[in-house]
């Protein structure tokens, strides 16, 4: 199993230079700022590529500086992040030699975070639910992230040669390149995205425990125009017969870059009807089929980061999360410590 070890922090929000010893098992960050806490969640969740949080680099440096610099040891093995705010460059190293952030993705290990913020997910815009399925796929699958860059200079591609037919800067004909690259790229992306929305649909009574209220049917619905089972020919009948509006519009209006997601129980929406309570639960199961889909498609365990989220959660819920978090390292960050007996305890 793989470890993470010891993290460095250099300039990096707050810190000038602060080195983190963590177990191996449970371990907990105690500090009454609680910034300052969810500061150190952030760096690990960059070094392990988890891109979830958003996080702007330029946000990032400490103040007055103008390079930070962070390190994990996993196993012993280095993985570093620098970023220099003048030349608004990241760079990528292993055992202190650069290399590709692809590779950086490929080698990392992997995390899961859980935090206040993603209780909000469904009540954010559609936009905010396709990145957390993007940020899932390209954090198991490295391969992933490469493709979304792709479909969406693409999809700039062909929306500025929109722009020119209807301003005459263009022939008709210089859209039908864009087309089908349009297409190769959405079928590939679709693929994994239905691919994630099947193991969710399959997954969904593992962790019916954690409903503490009756519930008979509970689904994870993918929102699209597409037809799972005629992909391909519904996006080219979608640019064949729609291309005078899309013309008349400049933009690309359906596919990959406009679909969402939505969890209904008993059939109904759960942002028409649960509680704030039972918003946290569902969500929390969904973070928890999330770590299951990461760990079985990349063979490792992956890193638990959880952001004072016992603070938001009720007492059975608490219990029911540790007995799933045990078997994983978990860091964790909290005003007030949770339990001395089992965590590691940190105090900053």
């Amino acid at each position: 199993m793989t470890f993470l070890k010891e993290i460095k922090l250099k300039n990096f929000r707050n810190f000038s230079n602060e080195k983190l010893l963590i177990s191996e098992s449970l371990t907990q960050i105690i500090w009454n700022n609680w910034k300052w806490k969810t500061n150190i969640l952030e760096a690990i969740a960059l070094l392990t590529w988890n891109d979830f949080l958003w996080i702007n680099f330029n946000h990032l440096i400490n103040k007055n500086e103008d390079i930070f610099f962070i390190q994990a040891n996993i196993d012993w093995i280095n993985f570093s992040i620098s970023f220099d705010k003048i030349k608004n460059k990241k760079t990528y190293f292993i055992w202190d030699k650069k290399t590709t952030k692809n590779k950086f993705n490929e080698k990392t290990i992997k995390s899961v975070v859980f935090d206040p913020q993603f209780m909000n997910l469904m009540y954010f815009s559609p936009s905010n639910r396709r990145d957390y399925i993007d940020s899932l796929l390209s954090n198991t699958f490295p391969g992933y992230n490469k493709l979304i860059i792709m479909y969406k200079n693409t999809l700039k591609n062909r929306n500025k040669i929109l722009k020119n037919i209807w301003i005459w800067k263009s022939n008709i004909d210089e859209i039908y390149f864009w087309n089908n690259e349009f297409i190769k790229q959405a079928i590939e992306i679709y693929k994994y995205r239905f691919f994630l929305n099947k193991y969710i649909i399959n997954n969904i009574v593992s962790y019916k425990d954690f409903f503490l209220w009756k519930i008979d049917k509970i689904n994870f619905k993918y929102i699209t125009n597409i037809d799972i089972n005629n992909i391909e020919n519904n996006l080219k009948d979608y640019l064949e017969n729609n291309l005078n509006k899309d013309i008349l519009l400049w933009t690309t209006r359906i596919w990959p870059h406009i679909d969402d997601f939505d969890i209904t129980i008993d059939n109904i929406s759960i942002k028409d009807f649960s509680s704030r309570w039972e918003m946290k639960s569902i969500l929390i199961w969904l973070k928890l089929i999330e770590l299951k889909f990461l760990e079985e498609n990349t063979k490792q365990k992956p890193i638990l980061l959880i952001d004072d989220l016992y603070s938001e959660i009720d007492d059975k819920h608490k219990e029911l999360l540790l007995k799933y978090i045990e078997k994983y390292q978990t860091i964790t960050t909290s005003i007030i410590p949770i339990s001395s007996e089992y965590w590691n305890i940190i105090n900053i």
